[in-house]
């Protein structure tokens, strides 16, 4: 599978950077909206928790960020990143089916498309996180940081283990196409049982201690650890985090490689 992306590499590349540039195709403003949506969340996020509702956390190792606009560095920090994942598993389940004109017509290797969704929303997603590092240092006063230099790295890993998890879940989304809205309701779920919007220490209280534990088993919460860490506290990512994400990368992709393997004789047909 890796041998396949890396002969196709270019065409994955320029398919991607096709996608951000068509995807607002047709609009007066274009392209720019691909820097206008992620830019307009966070103004939403700052009026509402900021302006409106007043949540604020403490100063973070001695920096202080302007009031009221620490939990918005702090949900940003972790929400944009999870806002990439979700859109490239959505956008990998959907893939196969999407392109089964293409299937069916030229030899080009299945994955092929996941990975173009895949590095579409890479792409996309590392757009959104500069313009929140933007905010952070004009708008927030905070940054920036060398720590700060992780998040392309975590980024990296977080779009390949998204794309692994999507390849596995196209392949089988051709067959039960009950995958693609049950994939939807997961990921909301997930969402929520992962600290993105709340910080992990709200479950360190007596008679919490279990759901503090859980978190340990759920691989998004490392992935989130990474930006929250790495973004929000300014501070390097522990290196157990890192081989967590990347054994959890290593395993889906291994998975998804076995999935395609069982099911590719029957894929093209069954589209």
């Amino acid at each position: 599978m890796v041998v396949s992306l890396w002969k196709y590499r270019r065409l994955i590349l320029y398919n991607s950077v096709g996608d951000l540039r068509n995807r607002y195709r047709g609009s007066v403003a274009g392209y720019l909206w691909n820097v206008f949506v992620p830019l307009a969340q966070i103004i939403v996020f700052s009026t509402i928790f900021a302006a409106l509702m007043g949540w604020d956390l403490p100063d973070i190792r001695g920096v202080k960020i302007k009031s009221g606009l620490s939990y918005v560095v702090f949900l940003c920090s972790g929400l944009l990143p999870w806002n990439t994942f979700a859109d490239t598993l959505m956008r990998g389940v959907s893939s196969l089916v999407g392109n089964a004109g293409y299937l069916k017509k030229l030899p080009l290797p299945e994955q092929l498309f996941v990975a173009q969704d895949a590095c579409s929303g890479f792409l996309s997603g590392l757009l959104a996180v500069a313009i929140f590092l933007v905010f952070s240092i004009a708008v927030a006063g905070y940054g920036p940081y060398w720590e700060w230099i992780q998040i392309l790295p975590g980024m990296i890993l977080l779009s390949s283990f998204a794309f692994g998890l999507g390849l596995a879940l196209s392949c089988i989304n051709v067959f039960f196409r009950d995958v693609q809205p049950l994939t939807q309701v997961v990921v909301l779920l997930w969402f929520w049982l992962t600290p993105v919007v709340y910080m992990e220490s709200h479950f360190d209280k007596p008679g919490k201690e279990w759901m503090l534990s859980l978190l340990a088993f759920n691989p998004m919460y490392h992935f989130v650890k990474i930006f929250h860490e790495g973004v929000f506290m300014h501070g390097w990512v522990p290196a157990h985090t890192w081989i967590i994400c990347g054994l959890a990368t290593a395993a889906v992709n291994g998975l998804a490689h076995a999935v395609l393997w069982r099911l590719r004789a029957d894929i093209r047909d069954a589209l």
